[in-house]
């Protein structure tokens, strides 16, 4: 009877640690959630005609909006929103949404945003193509912090032919142009004159589809991305993985493949003070790669410091950070431990579109309909914008106050901050 009792003893201990330790692990990590049926209808209406929705109306509110600025791409640049599409590009001020100044192209024959950045210096650059026409030459715009156009030209479209979706261009701090034509790397000078052309950096393929009796040709590259360092050389990354390493004259340093494996990596980034690109894998376990571009070696580190992931994962404050999962986010510490999870929850829109986190950890997720969660560094929901765009593109962008800015091509504008309490 001692042993059946001490068996069922110990069956009931291994059930609890088995069972009772995880759920009580899981339930000291469950998010808060706002209520469903308690939120404020905003006046702005979404691609379907419908308001949207704002969740935690208590504590947040929309600061400013324009309607005006239905602009598909944004970047912040100190206290500046830059806002473009093919037919402008302006600056406003992030604090109250005003307009400092303007660039119009709509007497440009329909000009498409084929591609856009800032140098390190500041120089803001753009490139724009005819949407239907690509026999409209492309034209290249250079604007400084203060809108004035430093400089502007063309390039014959039959010499530069620019892929369908352009990645990634890159500016030097000369305000040399680093893009891809016509199956090259290139480099532009100020006044359009080509500096370089190197071919065979990554691939470049057209095709040829026939819809009734019209041809066209798609143009594509495997560059995915173009990144300057401190001594205007070029590093190009493809899509496979691989990289190649330029001289600021276009002669190729190094190339090297990186790791290929089936895995998707968390982040990456540029260090400039050290002339590094790093990338982080944050889940189940963390690991980083390192690539210095001088030597143009490769370092893998399996357990890598918190201030190694510091530098390229979303971080969420004390050695913990956010990374991306099916149908949602989780936080996880610095061994990879995953702390909560977060699924996203608005039936048929599951996808992560962008995350970005504040300078307190709190974070800030888009999904692929527009609507955007923001969470403390708990899980427990801030506020929630419900948009449900069907087909309208959107991006988002955090300040250093915490102010949220989404900007959407149907609706405009928004910028959501914390009420004054």
């Amino acid at each position: 009877m001692r042993k059946k009792w001490f068996g069922f003893a110990v069956s009931l201990l291994l059930l609890f640690s088995f069972v009772g330790v995880h759920n009580l692990s899981a339930a000291a990590v469950k998010p808060k959630l706002l209520p469903s049926n308690d939120y404020l209808q905003l006046p702005y209406v979404n691609d379907n005609g419908k308001k949207i929705q704002l969740r935690g109306y208590q504590n947040f509110e929309v600061d400013w909006s324009d309607a005006a600025s239905n602009a598909w791409q944004a970047k912040l640049d100190g206290d500046r929103l830059l806002l473009l599409d093919g037919a402008f590009t302006k600056a406003v001020s992030g604090s109250n949404g005003r307009e400092l100044w303007k660039h119009d192209y709509k007497a440009s024959n329909a000009l498409f945003l084929k591609d856009w950045g800032l140098s390190a210096q500041g120089t803001l650059f753009t490139i724009r193509q005819g949407v239907l026409d690509k026999t409209v030459d492309p034209r290249i715009d250079l604007i400084d912090r203060s809108g004035k156009v430093k400089s502007t030209y063309t390039l014959p479209y039959d010499r530069f032919i620019f892929p369908e979706f352009t990645t990634s261009s890159a500016m030097d701090s000369r305000d040399n142009l680093i893009t891809v034509t016509s199956g090259n790397l290139i480099s532009l000078s100020p006044q359009g004159e080509l500096n370089w052309a190197v071919p065979d950096i990554g691939e470049w393929t057209a095709t040829i589809t026939q819809i009734a009796d019209y041809s066209f040709t798609w143009y594509k590259t495997s560059l995915t991305e173009l990144i300057v360092d401190s001594r205007d050389n070029v590093l190009a990354l493809t899509d496979s993985d691989y990289a190649y390493y330029l001289s600021r004259n276009g002669e190729l340093l190094w190339q090297k493949q990186l790791d290929r494996s089936s895995k998707d990596w968390s982040a990456s980034g540029f260090i400039p003070a050290t002339d590094q690109w790093v990338r982080a894998y944050g889940n189940p376990s963390p690991r980083v790669e390192i690539l210095d571009l001088k030597s143009g070696k490769l370092t893998k580190v399996n357990k890598p410091t918190t201030a190694q992931l510091d530098l390229v994962l979303t971080k969420a404050g004390k050695g913990k950070y956010y990374v991306e999962a099916k149908r949602g986010i989780v936080q996880i510490d610095a061994s990879g431990k995953t702390l909560w999870e977060y699924p996203l929850r608005l039936n048929g829109y599951y996808t992560v579109g962008a995350m970005l986190s504040d300078s307190k950890g709190n974070v800030y997720i888009k999904d692929n309909g527009g609507s955007v969660f923001s969470l403390d560094p708990a899980g427990n929901e801030r506020f929630v914008l419900i948009v449900k765009n069907k087909n309208s593109i959107s991006d988002i962008l955090v300040d250093g106050k915490g102010t949220l800015y989404l900007i959407d091509t149907d609706f405009g504008t928004l910028a959501i901050k914390p009420k004054q309490k």
